[in-house]
């Protein structure tokens, strides 16, 4: 009988790589909106990616809960690789997870997932959306957002070709909640933009 394949490797140098991967995550949260630079494994699963794959051995342990959206849930060689690599639990209700891992067109409802309380909002899941290509939603919606809050000098461009068209009020909603409410890691295929509940985002209108 032959033994299965062991997944692909990941970090070249696990402990280097995983701290400047932590680093941009970190960079990118307190400054929104800014896109800063993720270099991942070498062989990822396609579905992942390079960025992708990077930020899920950075942040999922075997104490994290994740749940796998649209066509990462159904990716096998996904499944395995972040089973052998992170050792993150695998749950089935986005409700209950800590990570949810996800295309734009599998976004879960924002008020589904955990939210946190006042006395610990640090109990709230991330979502982390994976935005290579900028994915088209069925229902667009703005192309790009003014973005105001703590880490941004007055106004910023958010460029949203990946938001549908509910993104914009769920978003709203989701910062009403602070200091309860969800974070948003946007990974595209080398690199990341942070969106922290504190964010404030509105639909941009050409003059």
């Amino acid at each position: 009988m032959t033994a299965p394949a062991l997944p692909a490797p990941g970090f070249a140098d696990p402990s280097r790589d995983a701290q400047r991967a932590f680093r941009a995550v970190l960079d990118a949260l307190a400054h929104p909106t800014r896109s800063y630079p993720v270099a991942g494994p070498a062989e990822p699963p396609a579905a992942l990616g390079r960025a992708l794959a990077a930020v899920a051995l950075t942040l999922l342990d075997e104490d994290c809960d994740i749940w796998l959206g649209g066509a990462l849930g159904r990716d096998a060689e996904v499944a395995a690789w972040l089973a052998f690599h992170t050792g993150a639990r695998r749950v089935a209700d986005p409700l209950v997870a800590d990570f949810v891992v996800t295309a734009p067109d599998a976004l879960p409802p924002l008020t589904s997932l955990k939210l946190g309380t006042d006395e610990a909002p640090h109990l709230s899941a991330t979502v982390v959306l994976n935005v290579r290509g900028g994915a088209n939603p069925t229902e667009a919606g703005p192309a790009r957002f003014s973005a105001q809050g703590p880490g941004i000098d007055g106004t910023a461009m958010l460029a949203a070709s990946w938001a549908a068209g509910s993104f914009a009020a769920a978003w709203q909603h989701n910062t009403a909640l602070f200091p309860r409410g969800v974070d948003l890691l946007l990974v595209d295929s080398d690199s990341i933009v942070g969106l922290p509940r504190t964010t404030r985002l509105t639909p941009y209108q050409e003059d």
